[in-house]
């Protein structure tokens, strides 16, 4: 990216890849930071406080794309802490080349690039920077993102905010990692948890095989992963099968046992335990945790279910 937008004028070339939409994450730089580290292992941070920034710093992102949409907010906050002054951050939003594949049926948007360089000469042309009320709303939002309650933010999603209609998509996504109490006090696995236990059989199977599963049974498997990435898939495989000792899911070595190859490395099958909890959980606990933004899905200690009419409340 940095060769062929350099003939651009561009200089100090960042690139975010980090999904922000799994695994947790901070308002602060500091805090996020290890808390990323921590989830994956290895982290920098792309806009750390030792690296240069220019004088004008232009951002640009799917205007789609979930995880580049939550990543904004993130910088705008990042760069205000970096008293970068406003007028300064000129935000280049591009059009997606690729929508996926019946995008249509889901209000989730499918996995779309913002590497269509060919366009950003027009847009650096057009492109100038937010209006104050639309950078602090980028800001809060990474703020409520963030926080240990998460209601305030669904709220906002369910409302609606000026100038972010990603809101209400993204909800629909990160609702479904939530564990669900029914209108008679019962509870059942996220939407995510229980289509993965149904795609799950007795039979082992690649995280790979799961996914083409997914696709041929016209699930929506792959409509999630098309936003978090494909690695998420056998990071969660990876939680249930170290939960406990009466594991849900079993794993043993895949046909490629590298670990470069993740969609391979391991193989997966359902036990007799994984069977029941997809009729339903007694308990939190029944389930691996999985930190999404500053909460955990199924936490204990900080126990957020949702409810049949999509809000969330404190178990």
């Amino acid at each position: 990216m940095a060769d062929r937008i350099a003939p651009l004028g561009a200089a100090n070339v960042v690139v975010d890849s980090d999904c922000v939409l799994v695994g947790p994450s901070r308002v602060g730089a500091s805090e996020h930071v290890l808390a990323r580290q921590a989830w994956w292992g290895d982290f920098d941070d792309p806009i750390g406080a030792d690296r240069k920034i220019g004088p004008v710093v232009f951002v640009w992102v799917s205007s789609t794309n979930l995880r580049e949409r939550v990543a904004l907010w993130r910088v705008c906050s990042r760069l205000r802490t970096r008293a970068i002054p406003r007028k300064d951050i000129v935000v280049v939003e591009l059009d997606p080349p690729f929508l996926g594949l019946d995008n249509n049926d889901s209000a989730v948007p499918t996995w779309c690039s913002a590497s269509a360089l060919g366009t950003i000469l027009e847009r650096l042309g057009e492109a100038r920077p937010w209006p104050p009320g639309r950078y602090r709303r980028a800001v809060r939002l990474w703020s409520q993102y963030t926080a240990a309650d998460p209601r305030p933010f669904a709220q906002n999603c369910a409302r609606g905010v000026e100038g972010f209609p990603e809101l209400a998509p993204l909800w629909e996504l990160l609702s479904s990692f939530f564990p669900r109490r029914t209108a008679e006090g019962a509870l059942r696995l996220s939407r995510f948890d229980e289509l993965l236990l149904t795609i799950l059989s007795a039979e082992w199977q690649t995280p790979l095989a799961v996914v083409g599963r997914d696709l041929r049974a016209g699930m929506d498997l792959w409509r999630t992963l098309s936003c978090t990435g494909d690695l998420f898939l056998p990071r969660r495989l990876e939680h249930w099968a170290d939960h406990d000792a009466g594991a849900a899911v079993e794993r043993a070595p895949g046909p490629e046992p590298s670990d470069s190859h993740p969609m391979l490395s391991r193989v997966y099958r359902l036990t007799e335990r994984g069977l029941k909890l997809r009729e339903g959980i007694d308990v939190l606990a029944d389930a691996p945790g999985l930190p999404l933004a500053g909460v955990e899905a199924y936490s204990t200690s900080a126990p957020w279910v949702l409810l049949e009419d999509g809000r969330l409340a404190r178990l």
